[in-house]
């Protein structure tokens, strides 16, 4: 019982510390390792992605980022992406959901693919302090083109930095 009130307690303690970082005018930046992707093709390998975003929240809670990522896919193609796109904090508390569009450059020695992505996340951002996150994040990548062998589920984990 003792465990539960100190997790609710943390917890509400979070979000009065979120709601501040989370108003009009401030600045962001994130740094994320991707890569624990499920992919619907089974002929990918091991893969290992880097992604780095920037965004201002244009009003409360409402944030508006660009993106770029980087991936190594073994026995797969590499992807290099360009995305823009929103994320929305609820309840002024670290949940938030975003919604983007992403352009992708997809190669290997042998093809070359260029796609376009529908690109939602669910996530969460953890404060360790007043401006440093920890934000584990679920995506799923949309492809408009093929569907069933380019899209893709994965896990992302980053640092978000508020300015």
């Amino acid at each position: 019982m003792v465990k539960k009130l100190l997790f609710v307690f943390i917890l509400l303690i979070s979000c009065i510390n979120a709601h501040a970082q989370f108003e009009e005018g401030k600045w962001y930046l994130n740094t994320s390792l991707t890569g624990l992707d499920l992919s619907h093709s089974k002929y990918e390998g091991t893969n290992f992605g880097f992604q780095v975003g920037s965004g201002a929240f244009v009003v409360d809670n409402l944030m508006v980022l660009v993106n770029f990522k980087g991936e190594y896919v073994e026995h797969g193609m590499d992807e290099t992406s360009v995305g823009a796109g929103a994320r929305y904090y609820l309840s002024n508390c670290g949940l938030y959901g975003g919604l983007g569009l992403a352009y992708k450059h997809l190669s290997n020695s042998v093809n070359r693919k260029d796609l376009v992505c529908l690109t939602p996340e669910l996530g969460y951002a953890f404060f360790l302090n007043g401006t440093i996150t920890v934000e584990p994040a679920v995506y799923y990548d949309l492809s408009f083109s093929n569907c069933s062998e380019y899209s893709k589920l994965g896990f992302k984990i980053g640092f978000g930095f508020y300015f």
